[in-house]
């Protein structure tokens, strides 16, 4: 670490107050940024991120626009009320449409391809289909959308199809929002790593000993929430990603879903499968902040690709990452105050491209600013 003493022009450009102070710079906190900026254009408001782009999952995850597919609506079930799970669609939808008409569909390669659930077990699929019309009959009560899922096949395996998903390119996504925030005026304060926060006095303090003293703070650290929240109630959980090198004459051309949405895979361009998931064949592994590649999963994920999409043989991965996710214990996210001057949004619980932005949204909504 350098260590360097701020001057004294340093001290009167950067450690000045500031109207909201937002911790993460991923899609929720930048997000968060842009409508408070936009709310209150004479506000100061100022984004801290401790990478040198956002580190947890806005540009680490498998670039999915999706709301959930039947059988992993039925697994959520298990979790929490039905009229909980509405609630959670709906907003996904919406968020959707927010995120898309915000940064726009080609600047984010957005792609209406729909997505394919698909099984590889008979008795397992009947026992999802069955329940096609009821979830059809929710999408028309809660977007407006009618057949929104329908039974089909792909690949010779059974499966069922949603024609409102997408996918897209989750940099390019940050990288317009980015572009936005800067535009609007809000200040993006890179690798700069908060060592503690005053939840009642917003005071943030750096890991430079840099201070900042903020009327509004909210906490957009999702998996990482727990470090500086004195709300343990985020669980972080890893999900691995990789890309494949070229295939020639790749025929799964879409998004999907497989094993009540654990498993996940598109195809990236013309000619690459990207893959991930597999979370739950080590939960307690996955239960983790740290960056890492499970071996486990990585061998369980190969496996598919094989005996389940069945790529030609001599495939190889180019490219593996991990990202890490927020989770609560109900998968709906936490928007809440946790101190007189600050507030807690995370717990996207794997759907933050749906979520982010109108979270983030919503948090902006919340937020006291007299200027």
């Amino acid at each position: 670490m350098i260590e360097a003493r701020q001057s004294y022009w340093e001290e009167v450009l950067y450690n000045q107050h500031c109207d909201v102070l937002i911790v993460g710079a991923g899609l929720t906190g930048l997000s968060t940024a842009l409508f408070s900026k936009r709310k209150n254009p004479n506000a100061r408001v100022v984004v801290l991120e401790r990478g040198v782009f956002p580190i947890g999952a806005s540009t680490r995850n498998a670039g999915f626009a999706c709301i959930g597919t039947v059988g992993e609506h039925l697994a959520d079930l298990e979790l929490d009320s039905e009229t909980k799970l509405k609630e959670r669609i709906k907003s996904r939808f919406e968020g959707l449409q927010l995120l898309t008409s915000t940064l726009g569909e080609q600047e984010i390669d957005y792609d209406p391809c729909g997505g394919w659930e698909i099984f590889t077990d008979q008795q397992v699929f009947e026992e999802v289909a069955i329940q096609v019309d009821r979830f059809n009959n929710w999408m028309s009560e809660l977007i407006g959308e009618e057949e929104v899922y329908s039974i089909g096949k792909f690949e010779g395996y059974p499966a069922i199809f949603n024609r409102v998903e997408g996918a897209l390119h989750p940099g390019k996504m940050i990288q317009k929002l980015i572009a936005l925030n800067i535009a609007a005026g809000v200040e993006i304060r890179w690798q700069t790593e908060v060592k503690h926060l005053d939840f009642d006095n917003g005071i943030v303090t750096g890991s430079h000993t840099e201070q900042w003293n903020a009327e509004n703070v909210v906490l957009a650290t999702n998996a990482f929430t727990n470090r500086l929240s004195n709300k343990e109630t985020i669980k972080p959980g890893r999900g691995l990603v990789f890309v494949t090198s070229p295939i020639k004459d790749i025929k799964w051309k879409s998004t999907f879903h497989y094993d009540k949405g654990y498993v996940y895979f598109r195809n990236l361009g013309a000619d690459r499968l990207l893959i991930g998931g597999g979370r739950n064949v080590d939960y307690d592994k996955e239960t983790t902040n740290e960056f890492g590649i499970n071996e486990s999963i990585k061998n369980f994920l190969i496996g598919f690709v094989n005996d389940v999409i069945k790529l030609p043989k001599g495939w190889k991965i180019e490219r593996e990452w991990s990202g890490i996710m927020g989770f609560t214990e109900s998968k709906s996210p936490s928007l809440e105050k946790i101190g007189a001057k600050t507030w807690q949004v995370a717990g996207l619980s794997g759907m933050g491209v749906a979520l982010g932005m109108a979270l983030g949204k919503k948090a902006a909504e919340q937020l006291r600013i007299n200027n």
